[in-house]
């Protein structure tokens, strides 16, 4: 200050010894300086903030600057492991906790770490490091200082696996879900039944796991989180409505079904017809009414063994020495067409479902050829015809060697020609009656009593009656025809012929062929229903001749009874029939046969005096 005060004098000496000149002195300015000065001060302030802060910066390289925090916890001067783990401590407790999923069905309990709900220590350590250490070196500088007075608190950041919540979400409501149960029809041996429907049910996941992480989201969320989940009808595919429909067409199907051919029926009963009904889905799920085929035709075996007949190939008609004579005509067989014949039922079934009245169904069949038919035939012979016929049944037993001496007859008769003009008559036809050509003892009349096998060849009258009744119908001249002496119930009343030879005489029966052409005898010879059959047929080339049978006239009627009578011959108390009763009575049957032109050629009246036969029952005394 001193110096500053002399140089202050000296120039006032100065300017007071030169006052007659004026001397004017220029200033320098002095702002330039001081923005220069100003400037300078500034680099070096900044040079040594610039310092300071480096220094700054470098005594915390790798660690978290002062006052930094994440969530409340303090984090300065850490390293990046220290603050990991600080964090890692501090918010673990974000992992603990469930979310309970509320249904109506049950509580499903999905725990946070089932999806990862933790603390984000990666983030947060990260944003930790990088506090206050954004910027120019001044803005740095500034907000470390201010971060360093007040602190910087950084968020709390959460890590939640986003499909692993879903997942879980899902996992957790699948097993409450129940699927819907369809409205079921069936049969069984008694009914149609059909079991209710049921609703099923679910529950909606995606929206569920979306109010879920909602939820989990929010750092402040507590440890139990409970979502409501409403339940999602499901309705069945096939309701009760549906299946009653079904139900109620398939009734109407049921009921006995009669099937018939010609004059012949079967009644099919309702409950094997209720075996051919049943259900199967459709493809678009509905339910059908299905009639099993099949099993309808299995059902046909009394129907297929009504129906079938054997084919009957055409027959050459041959004299006995084998020479060709004519031809009997061939006849198509038949069998049921068991396939055509079920579907002709189904389709009444079909019918029947909508509300129509079940017909009669008529099988169906298919024709069966002969194996010679008639066109073939008559290339070596004449066609003929049956000109009549008729048909017999007895008992087999010994009253007539258990058939044989019926049959045996036939047997030899079968195959004979007349020729025009050619007689029949029964004892020359049959020839001799002996052991040797098949006869046995059988019974006949002796007197007043039936002996059952006094006889040989008893029992034969069976074979002539017949013959008799196929000549007498054929319009034939006929001969010599003698009653039984008593009415025996298994022949035509008042035209039976016996056949006899004994000491008394011969009974014989005869009939001539009065026509213009041959005639041949056929005869058939078989059992059925435990009975014995004889048929005679007599074939010729029709000449136009009719026959009218008149009915049998009854007269003089006397009733027949059975007494009991006791005998030795039996052991005590055993009974045995050896008579049964008989009617006497009178009979006479007319017979007019008639030309084509209507003229008659034959007028016969056959009469037949019937003697009362009382029956007898003996009883062992």
């Amino acid at each position: 200050m001193r110096d500053a005060m002399t140089a202050v004098d000296e120039s006032q000496s100065q300017s007071a010894g030169a006052q007659e000149v004026p001397l004017v002195v220029s200033r320098p300015r002095v702002w330039p300086r001081l923005i220069l000065g100003f400037a300078l001060g500034l680099v070096i302030a900044i040079a040594i903030v610039a310092s300071a802060l480096a220094a700054w910066d470098a005594s915390y390289e790798g660690r978290v600057l002062p006052g930094v925090h994440v969530g409340g916890v303090d984090l300065s001067g850490m390293d990046l492991e220290q603050a990991s783990s600080a964090v890692s401590d501090s918010f673990a407790r974000y992992g603990d906790g469930r979310l309970v999923l509320h249904t109506d069905a049950g509580d499903v309990s999905v725990a946070y770490a089932q999806f990862g709900r933790r603390p984000d220590v990666g983030w947060m350590t990260a944003e930790a490091m990088q506090a206050g250490r954004a910027g120019t070196p001044l803005a740095r500088a500034v907000g470390e200082i201010r971060q360093a007075i007040e602190g910087t608190d950084l968020p709390v950041s959460l890590l939640i696996d986003v499909h692993a919540l879903e997942q879980e979400v899902r996992a957790g409501l699948r097993p409450l879900a129940r699927s819907p149960v369809d409205a079921r029809i069936g049969t069984d041996s008694n009914t149609i039944f059909t079991v209710a429907s049921r609703d099923g049910r679910t529950y909606d996941a995606t929206t569920a796991a979306g109010m879920a992480l909602a939820s989990v989201q929010a750092v402040d969320a507590p440890e139990e989180i409970v979502i409501d989940v409403a339940r999602v009808a499901v309705p069945p595919a096939r309701t009760d409505a549906q299946i009653q429909i079904v139900k109620d067409t398939a009734q109407r199907m049921l009921g006995a079904v009669t099937v018939t051919f010609k004059k012949q029926e079967w009644k099919i009963k309702a409950k094997i017809v209720r075996s051919w009904i049943g259900f199967e889905s459709a493809a678009d799920g509905s339910v059908e009414t299905v009639i099993d085929r099949a099993a309808i035709a299995s059902a046909l075996k009394k129907v297929a063994k009504g129906v079938k007949k054997a084919p009957e190939s055409a027959v050459y008609l041959k004299t006995r020495s084998g020479r060709i004579v004519g031809v009997a005509p061939s006849h198509d067989g038949r069998k049921l067409d068991r396939r055509a014949t079920a579907e002709a039922i189904a389709a009444a079934l079909q019918a029947r479902s909508n509300e129509s009245e079940l017909a009669p169904v008529k099988a169906k069949v298919i024709k069966i050829a002969p194996k010679l038919t008639t066109e073939v035939a008559t290339r070596k012979g004449p066609l003929m015809t049956r000109l009549g016929s008729w048909k017999t049944w007895f008992p087999v037993d010994d009253h007539n060697f258990y058939g044989a001496n019926i049959w045996t007859p036939a047997r030899i008769i079968d195959g004979t020609v007349l020729n025009p003009g050619q007689t029949f008559e029964w004892w020359s036809a049959i020839g001799p009656v002996t052991t040797a050509r098949g006869y046995g003892p059988g019974g006949y009349i002796a007197g007043d009593h039936t002996d059952p096998t006094g006889a040989l060849g008893g029992g034969m009258c069976s074979s002539s009656t017949t013959l008799f009744n196929a000549a007498m119908r054929a319009g034939l001249r006929m001969g010599s025809r003698v009653n039984h002496q008593y009415y025996i119930y298994r022949y035509p009343l008042g035209l039976d012929a016996t056949v006899s030879k004994s000491s008394r005489g011969t009974r014989t029966m005869s009939f001539t062929n009065d026509m213009r052409h041959p005639v041949v005898i056929r005869t058939f010879r078989y059992t059925a229903a435990g009975r014995g059959w004889v048929r005679y047929e007599i074939w010729g080339i029709p000449d136009g001749r009719t026959v009218t049978l008149g009915k049998p006239i009854v007269s003089n009627v006397r009733k027949a009874v059975t007494r009991t009578v006791s005998v030795s011959t039996l052991p005590h108390g055993v009974r045995k029939q050896t008579e049964y009763p008989a009617n006497g009575m009178d009979v006479s049957v007319s017979r007019v046969v008639r030309d084509a032109k209507g003229r008659v050629i034959h007028a016969n009246t056959w009469v037949s005096h019937y003697q009362l036969w009382n029956g007898v029952i003996q009883v062992g005394s």
